[in-house]
């Protein structure tokens, strides 16, 4: 059985998005996993182990255009992928949307606008030459005291699950790569990085695991931002 690499995997997920064609108005070529796979492994059987290395190393915050870049190579080629913030709109960056909080598109109800957000998110991101966008959020409102809360679809995993998938559906749609965060059990902004966040086993999958499983079947792209502290 062929298992594929990582630098093979990071490929793929660029090539089914076909993100390095920068240009808003541009046509979306979107490959098949199955093609996507196909040109990866050509490209990957000519590369260095220092440039597989490269190309799913990424530099540190902010250390390049984009709040994270990953190190470009040549022979053969393969540019330097912008990853950037954030769930709801472009960061650091002049005339693009303050988009809508994610707790206000689950309060919709309404998939087809849930998708629509994440289309103009898609097109705003590519427009400003980003391959990856870090979002959408699907982290829970546990609190009404979580700073971050508002950026994901509130307290209910189905929900939460459903907004997700239209999100990625929509933002992938464009060309841009989506990102499933923050993995896992990231519902405290103060101290996210250090304190532990403890639950039982059924309550991590059947609450807390499940609109990432949900964003794997919807095919996101492969980018996981996972948390720092302790579970």
């Amino acid at each position: 059985m062929y298992i594929p690499s990582l630098s093979t995997i990071a490929i793929t997920a660029l090539l089914a998005a076909s993100t390095a064609v920068q240009v808003a108005q541009a046509d979306v070529d979107l490959l098949s996993w199955e093609d996507a796979y196909t040109k990866a492994k050509v490209l990957v059987n000519q590369m260095s182990l220092e440039q597989k290395v490269n190309i799913t190393t990424g530099t540190l915050w902010q250390q390049g255009p984009c709040v994270g870049n990953t190190h470009a190579i040549t022979n053969p080629e393969f540019p330097s992928l912008c990853l950037q913030d954030a769930p709801l709109g472009v960061r650091y960056a002049n005339n693009v949307t303050v988009g809508v909080a994610g707790i206000n598109a689950a309060a919709s109800f309404d998939r087809k606008a849930i998708y629509d957000r994440g289309v103009y998110m898609g097109k705003e991101f590519r427009g400003k030459g980003v391959n990856v966008q870090l979002g959408p959020a699907m982290n829970f409102m546990r609190s009404p005291e979580g700073g971050r809360g508002w950026e994901s679809a509130g307290e209910d995993p189905f929900l939460t699950g459903v907004v997700s998938v239209e999100t990625i559906t929509g933002i992938q749609s464009q060309g841009v790569i989506a990102t499933a965060k923050h993995f896992i059990l990231n519902d405290q902004e103060l101290n996210r990085t250090t304190e532990s966040s403890n639950a039982d086993d059924r309550t991590l999958h059947e609450i807390y695991l499940w609109p990432f499983a949900r964003s794997v079947e919807a095919g996101v792209g492969g980018a996981w931002l996972q948390r720092l502290c302790p579970i």
